[in-house]
């Protein structure tokens, strides 16, 4: 599980420098951890999509019959093997290029659309059959997995800012709260009454501001994913 914030940032930003306790410091990354899944499921998004596994990963998906075939949004993949028949007991392996776009495998990488592919860009979000290579399609999987790719799979090597903050923002407004006993304001001599009244189902409206800002909420109008 991977939270897209740390203890040591949320101290940064509250300035908060005293030591905290081993306790403390577990009930802090639980926080961050289930406001990074409110900020998955609000982008709709799968769990930790916006940091990219550190280790590669092993995904199977079902081939389509063409020259493109989308994956799992990643920022590289290792290697590619395939099955042709359902029968196949083994994954025969495809020859992958010495770099992302060298044209001597049987496949290469592209974000964007097959219509308005991105070679420049991560995640990566295609695969194509590259004309050099020893295929000319994607087998069809007729409902099985016959696809399998190795590789890091996500939308970045470090969390996006802009997730990061929302992140940060509610887990301090979450920890407010709990230090409150889950009331909606807490007191201060200094500044009076404080409120940090939230939906446990939602992000603040800071939080949420800055996620639309940023374009990550899918829309009716804006589908990233």
């Amino acid at each position: 599980m991977t939270a897209y914030g740390t203890v040591a940032q949320l101290k940064t930003r509250t300035i908060r420098d005293e030591t905290l306790s081993a306790a403390m410091t577990t009930a802090i990354e639980s926080i961050l951890n289930a406001i990074s899944r409110k900020i998955d499921n609000i982008c709709k998004v799968p769990d930790n999509y916006f940091v990219a596994d550190a280790a590669d990963v092993t995904k199977t998906l079902s081939g389509n019959g063409k020259q493109y075939l989308q994956i799992p949004h990643a920022i590289s993949i290792t290697t590619l093997s395939a099955k042709v028949s359902y029968t196949d007991t083994a994954y025969v392996a495809w020859d992958t290029p010495t770099t992302v776009h060298a044209g001597d495998g049987d496949w290469y990488l592209m974000a964007g659309t097959p219509e308005r592919p991105l070679f420049d860009t991560t995640p990566y979000t295609y695969l194509g059959i590259d004309p050099n290579g020893d295929y000319s399609y994607f087998p069809s999987g007729h409902n099985f997995w016959n696809m399998q790719l190795v590789g890091k799979f996500g939308y970045a090597v470090t969390c996006p800012p802009d997730i990061q903050e929302c992140c940060l923002a509610d887990a301090v407004i979450m920890l407010k709260r709990f230090e409150g006993v889950m009331d909606d304001s807490l007191t201060n001599q200094d500044l009076g009454q404080l409120v940090y009244r939230i939906r446990m189902s939602e992000l603040s409206r800071d939080a949420r501001d800055l996620l639309l800002a940023g374009g990550w909420i899918p829309t009716m109008y804006n589908s990233w994913v």
